[in-house]
């Protein structure tokens, strides 16, 4: 092999490394990205959860002492 045949690989190397440095890090972004929003639609769920509990516990109608000594 000669020299140009050397540098020719070495770019060619180079390029394949550049291109899959690239596509490794855009995958990984997307990937994250979409934990981020699975995370944020979770917790949205647990805040309208926790909505409904107040407002179960802060109802008047809802005694729990009551329910208790009837047991």
């Amino acid at each position: 092999m000669g020299p140009f045949e050397v540098a020719v690989v070495a770019i060619i190397s180079g390029i394949i490394y550049a291109i899959t440095k690239t596509y490794m890090t855009q995958k990984g972004a997307i990937t994250a990205e979409q934990e981020i929003a699975q995370l944020r639609q979770e917790l949205d769920r647990m805040n309208q959860r926790i909505q409904t509990l107040e407002t179960i516990i802060t109802d008047d109608g809802y005694n729990l002492k009551d329910e208790i000594n009837r047991l």
